[in-house]
């Protein structure tokens, strides 16, 4: 009996000093074999079999230290629990440029640069530090290919992002943007105001963009490509606990900016994410218009509040959150000829005060030796905007719009090598969205067909989206690699309202129905019904044959086709004419071809990687907003985009030119807000050990005003004809950086925007026509920022 007391007490201390877990690759979710794992205490060293399990002598509190070449050192506290779960980061991960480096977005997995069958650009955290962005658009806005324009219309979405030579006027929809994989999609107008994605860009750790349609990977939201702006802890689950910092910047125009994130890692990591900003939005009223008797006495009257908080969530890599809650109050350019005729000056502020919610939760269950996967992913979205057009008393009007929706998405991944000893992988999957809220209302007492209004989805009706899709990748042999999928989308028929609180002849004007229905009440309420019906069933495919003639040359060539559903406010906007019928859905067809090198000479430390691409587009159908009306456009697309990256001892250079040119088969003149030629050179240098500078130089070419009026007689007319263009400009930028100030864990940085002050001005729109001359895009600015690591 003392024997089995002894042994008993022997294997239970045992058993205590034993800790168990598994490591796996942060991307791709595989099991790492032969990872080193070291008890920092004690000595104790292991290593993980092939399933990505260990074992080793160590207690609750001891830090396990992961190691395997190829992949960033991990260091792990061991939990109450005593199961350790580690995922290591490969190194390409951190490569931007290599044709190794892995991606999240262009195959809504992990695949590496070589592999993903689109054209993608990457900037990571250090480029954002190293050229001294201080917010998202400012990122957004060096990325080759991409160029952003400020309407400040009356939505306050903020900047629309055009890619390739083609925008989207009044609303943000060309490009689906993601925070985390999760989109920011507004179902009111189908838009992703970028002034709810005010992302500290401190917390963001890259940048994903891809251009080309993505509708068969993501949906009717990528009709031209995607955004993905991805922090500490995205959809993998990775943190780098030792980047916990609190930022602040500030500039000689006024604006400020402060942001934070804090991340806690166990067997649940979590990151957090803070942001606020406030831009004074300086600039002359007076300057802006060719009428010298108009005048503003309110000099901010394009200043703007943001806030900014995300989460992102994930525990044991499984159960993944991803949400974001976002507030602003934006300053908006109305229509305000009204005030000048009838008042001739502003004495106040028109803004939109939005604010909106983005959910996200998401299961990942593996099966079969981690061989299959599935995952299941529930959202929440929800948008709300109200616009004053008050203007100190000057004007009357207000009008809001918002909307709320639902999504449920599933999808199964088969890995063809570990389940059949084929390389085939294999995913499907499907997508529901139901919109449940979708309303707006017009109170503008300078527009009689805009006085007590409202427009909204029947009570009892939702505006619902279902999609499936199937994809599959076949390697034939070490050179060549063919992918292809399909997504079958559909919508279902709804029931619009519109409604009208006013005496019955107003009323009748502004419903375009001389019968309108009429019920009793305190004020008569008169409602006209009109239905949107069902769009049918259509096949979005993509094609893509990738040849890998060797290590450092990859080729692809690549048929995609993108498709786009009309919003309800824009289907709102043609119902609204008795006439008029429903829109069609939009649709991109494209062809393109990519070359990608790569060159690196390890005794000189020199590393190129450069990219070629040609593509084609048709466009069919695609919706322009113009002031209060929207109508489709039919055309086609070309260009030529070049870029390399170039990283030689110290030294870190991009370089990007872009031709393209885009036509509207419905008329001859050139397209609005469509450049021709976009160009950059960015280089940064390291001069001493924590110093750093970096130079981004710029050129934009001249882009088009929107047409003031288009007939099929007389063709199309731009605002402003006697200069219906912005000048084309060079734009240059320059910073420093300075790390470990004082030996502190602070780096501050200088620099200024627009060196030597280029006149560059957005082309004007219809949402802010009577500007005419329109209004700076980008002044000369100097800024300081510190960043105090935690």
């Amino acid at each position: 009996m003392k024997l089995l007391i002894i042994f008993l007490f022997m294997w239970s201390s045992y058993s205590h000093a034993k800790v168990i877990g598994k490591v796996s690759n942060a991307l791709s979710d595989s099991w790492l074999n032969e990872v080193k794992v070291v008890n920092i205490r004690n000595g104790a060293v292991a290593f993980t079999n092939e399933y990505g399990s260990f074992e080793i002598d160590a207690v609750v509190n001891d830090q396990l230290v992961f190691s395997l070449r190829g992949f960033e050192d991990k260091a792990v506290i061991v939990p109450n629990n005593k199961l350790v779960y580690a995922l290591l980061e490969p190194y390409e991960f951190q490569d931007t440029g290599s044709l190794n480096s892995l991606l999240s977005t262009g195959g809504r997995q992990s695949q590496t640069l070589a592999s993903t069958p689109a054209s993608v650009v990457v900037i990571s955290q250090a480029e954002i530090s190293q050229f001294g962005y201080q917010t998202l658009t400012e990122v957004l806005n060096h990325v080759s290919g991409l160029y952003l324009v400020e309407e400040h219309s009356w939505t306050g979405s903020g900047q629309n992002v055009g890619v390739r030579g083609y925008m989207s006027s009044g609303v943000n929809n060309g490009l689906l943007i993601m925070i985390n994989g999760v989109a920011q999609y507004e179902d009111y107008w189908g838009q992703f105001p970028l002034t709810r994605a005010h992302v500290p860009v401190q917390a963001i750790t890259r940048v994903e963009v891809v251009k080309g349609p993505m509708s068969v990977v993501y949906g009717n939201q990528a009709l031209l490509g995607t955004i993905n702006i991805i922090t500490r802890a995205d959809s993998s689950g990775q943190i780098d606990v030792s980047h916990d910092e609190i930022s602040y910047s500030m500039n000689n125009l006024g604006d400020m900016r402060v942001g934070a994130k804090l991340s806690y890692e166990g067997n649940s990591n979590h990151t957090l994410t803070f942001g606020a900003s406030y831009d004074a939005g300086k600039f002359d009223t007076k300057a802006l218009n060719t009428d010298s008797g108009f005048t503003s006495d309110y000099n901010d009257s394009l200043s703007a509040q943001s806030f900014f908080l995300g989460l992102s969530s994930n525990y044991r890599k499984n159960l993944v959150l991803n949400a974001n809650f976002s507030q602003a109050k934006k300053g908006i350019l109305a229509d305000l000829s009204f005030a000048s005729k009838h008042f001739g000056r502003i004495s106040g502020r028109q803004y939109a005060d939005i604010n909106g919610t983005n959910l996200s939760l998401s299961y990942r269950h593996f099966w079969l030796d981690d061989a299959a996967q599935t995952k299941t992913t529930l959202g929440y979205f929800s948008h709300n905007s109200l616009q004053d057009y008050a203007s100190g008393g000057v004007t009357y009007g207000f009008a809001s719009y918002r909307s709320k929706a639902i999504q449920l998405e599933w999808e199964v991944s088969l890995n063809g090598r570990k389940l059949y000893q084929m390389p085939l992988n294999i995913r499907f999957g499907g997508q529901s969205r139901r919109a449940l809220d979708l309303h707006t209302t017009f109170d503008i007492g300078t527009a009689i067909s805009v006085t007590d209004r409202y427009i909204s989805i029947d009570h009892d009706d939702t505006l619902d989206t279902h999609s499936m899709f199937f994809q599959l990748d076949y390697q034939l042999n070490d050179k060549w690699l063919i992918d292809a999928g399909v997504r079958a989308e559909r919508v279902t028929s709804y029931q619009m309202i519109f409604g009208c609180k006013n005496p019955l002849n107003l009323c009748n004007e502004a419903l375009h129905s001389a019968n309108a229905p009429a019920m009793n009440g305190p004020r008569s309420l008169y409602e006209r019904k009109a239905n949107v019906g069902v769009l049918p069933t259509e096949y979005t495919p993509r094609v893509a044959v990738i040849y890998k003639s060797n290590d450092s040359a990859v080729l692809k060539l690549i048929y995609g086709v993108g498709a786009r559903n009309p919003s309800f406010g824009q289907n709102a906007d043609v119902l609204e004419a008795l006439s008029a019928k429903a829109f069609k859905r939009e649709q991109v067809k494209s062809w393109e071809f990519i070359y990608l090198n790569q060159f690196s000479d390890d005794a000189i430390n020199l590393s190129v990687s450069s990219q070629i691409s040609l593509y084609y587009s048709e466009l069919n159908g695609l919706i322009v907003r113009h002031g209060l009306q929207s109508f489709a456009r039919t055309g086609a697309a070309k260009g030529a985009e070049l870029s390399a990256k170039v990283s030689w001892g110290q030294l870190f250079a991009r370089l990007g030119i872009n031709y393209y040119h885009a036509e509207d088969y419905q008329m001859d003149n050139r397209i609005p807000s469509s450049p021709e030629q976009l160009a950059q050179l960015r280089v940064g240098v390291t001069i001493a050990e924590g110093m750093d500078v970096g130079l981004s130089a710029r050129y934009l070419d001249k882009m088009y005003n929107s047409f003031s009026s288009c007939t099929l007689q007389s063709g199309c007319t731009y605002i402003n004809p006697e200069k219906p263009y912005s000048d084309s400009a060079y734009l240059v930028d320059v910073s420093f950086k300075m790390s470990e100030v004082f030996g502190l864990p602070v780096t501050s940085q200088f620099g200024v925007k627009n060196l030597f002050g280029t006149n560059h001005t957005h082309p004007v729109s219809s949402n802010n026509a009577w500007l005419k001359r329109g209004f700076p895009a980008e002044p000369r600015q100097v800024f300081m920022s510190f960043k105090y690591q935690l």
